[in-house]
């Protein structure tokens, strides 16, 4: 049973991962079709992350209920309204379609999350890292078919409804055996502990994913525009600054779990995080190639275990959800400050020391990574304990 729960939540996220790896690198030909400016593309970007937060929000509310059939219900609807973007006659459609997209992410985003985090718990070993290595795998597949659609001219629209039918049909299927998740992990406080100190727990790993965020995409959002600009690479090499970012952080997290069962959460926290500071560093003191794609390279590797040992800490922080709401809320902040703050750094003092924001995050989850715990603490319902 556990095996095709398994194969079920890896297929949900691959799938999401598809949707946005379909998306995303189809924006500059949005842009063109609607005569947009890239501000009216940066609040179409805005109004995801918006939508991305009312939907962890709302996840709270529909957790206790079970989450199968939500998770099922807002992939396939995920997959088909991808086609609405490549529809959009105008700018204020766009808004709307991006809002709405980005309520199913947070809102898929969470309860996948959470079933991870139960599959844990009955496995009794990490699990979470590679399944957030087959949300890698579905954005690589759907970035390289968003890059053949480009290269052959067609249009998003076309795109977007091809890719969108074949993702539901084909992961429909498995969704049938999703985990009916209805909560997260009942948490022991140490003796004498009070409320205040699982709340203070929960705004620690809440901050971890919200720094985390601005390293991963303080990075990957600007890393091609970093290599061009600083490295006076052409545009076909500073493309790979994203793409060995975003490979290594595929390829760390399909292996991440077994470093994680032979140490512990924190220990890989900590390793990542300090990884990350050092390709940060070595991007920014030499901008050169190929020191800023190697220093892109290991952020990647970094960047790769922090999100996924930090939600999957979230979910084992309380049984109501409410704990892993806020961490993903919190983290969909940071990626809603994230752009317009490098952004708005780069334009007064320059890219190169605008990376210093995402190089002060990361030493923001080095230091409180001691917080992340996914096994410790953690009471089995009855059903885990007879598995």
């Amino acid at each position: 049973m556990i095996r095709s729960q398994r194969v079920a939540v890896s297929v949900a996220f691959l799938a999401f991962g598809a949707v946005i790896g379909d998306l995303i690198p189809r924006l500059p030909a949005i842009k063109d079709q609607l005569h947009l400016s890239d501000g009216q593309i940066g609040l179409t970007l805005v109004l995801y992350s918006l939508g991305a937060v009312a939907g962890a929000a709302a996840s709270r509310l529909v957790l206790a209920r079970g989450s199968r059939r939500y998770v099922r219900g807002a992939t396939l609807t995920l997959a088909l309204a991808l086609v609405v973007p490549g529809l959009a006659s105008n700018l204020y459609v766009l808004v709307a379609s991006f809002f709405a997209i980005g309520v199913c992410a947070g809102l898929i985003d969470v309860l996948m999350n959470a079933q991870g985090a139960e599959l844990e718990r009955i496995a009794g070993r990490p699990l979470i890292n590679s399944f957030h290595g087959f949300w890698s795998l579905g954005a690589a597949l759907g970035s390289g078919a968003a890059s053949g659609a480009a290269s052959l001219r067609v249009a998003p629209v076309v795109q977007f409804a091809i890719a969108g039918l074949v993702i539901a049909a084909a992961s429909a299927p498995f969704l049938r055996d999703l985990p009916d998740t209805s909560s997260g992990a009942e948490r022991v406080a140490p003796a004498g502990a009070s409320r205040m100190w699982l709340t203070g727990v929960v705004f620690a790993v809440a901050t971890i994913t919200f720094a985390a965020i601005i390293v991963e995409g303080g990075t990957s959002d600007w890393s091609a525009l970093y290599l061009r600009e600083l490295s006076h690479a052409d545009p076909g090499v500073a493309a790979l600054g994203f793409a060995g970012f975003s490979l290594a952080a595929m390829f760390v997290r399909f292996r991440a779990d077994i470093l994680t069962a032979i140490t512990s959460p924190q220990a890989v926290m900590r390793i990542g995080s300090a990884t990350a500071v050092l390709g940060l560093l070595l991007a920014i003191a030499v901008p050169a190639l190929p020191g800023a794609l190697i220093g892109f390279v290991l952020v990647g590797m970094g960047c790769a275990v922090q999100l996924p040992l930090a939600f999957a800490a979230g979910a084992n922080l309380g049984r109501s959800g409410t704990s892993l709401a806020i961490v993903f809320m919190s983290a969909y902040g940071g990626a809603l400050l994230s752009p317009a703050l490098i952004g708005f750094a780069a334009d007064r003092v320059g890219l190169r020391t605008a990376m210093w924001i995402p190089l002060v995050a990361g030493l923001l989850v080095l230091i409180l990574a001691g917080n992340i715990s996914t096994r410790s603490g953690v009471v089995p319902t009855p059903q885990e304990a007879g598995t």
